[in-house]
């Protein structure tokens, strides 16, 4: 067995959520995961099963990762306008 393998950081993943501006009672209720749970994970380096750690990932991709960037109508057309 390796002890050295990597494993997830929880208590970050839960950090980077409060980032986003997502309070323990925001987040227990976008997964279903009692907030006294989340506090576990959290302050108690203890790791969650793994339908609880798939349901923190799923939330975290969706709320940190950046929003890929847009902008409005086609590169066609918007050179056509400047040139």
């Amino acid at each position: 067995m390796n002890d050295t393998a990597t494993r997830v950081n929880w208590w970050q993943v839960i950090v980077d959520l409060g980032k986003a501006n997502l309070s323990l009672a925001d987040i227990a209720a976008a997964t279903g995961i009692p907030k006294s749970t989340l506090d576990q994970y959290k302050n108690r380096n203890s790791e969650p099963k793994h339908a609880d750690g798939e349901r923190l990932l799923s939330l975290w991709r969706t709320t940190v990762l950046p929003k890929v960037p847009t902008v409005q109508g086609s590169v066609r057309n918007r050179e056509r306008s400047t040139g």
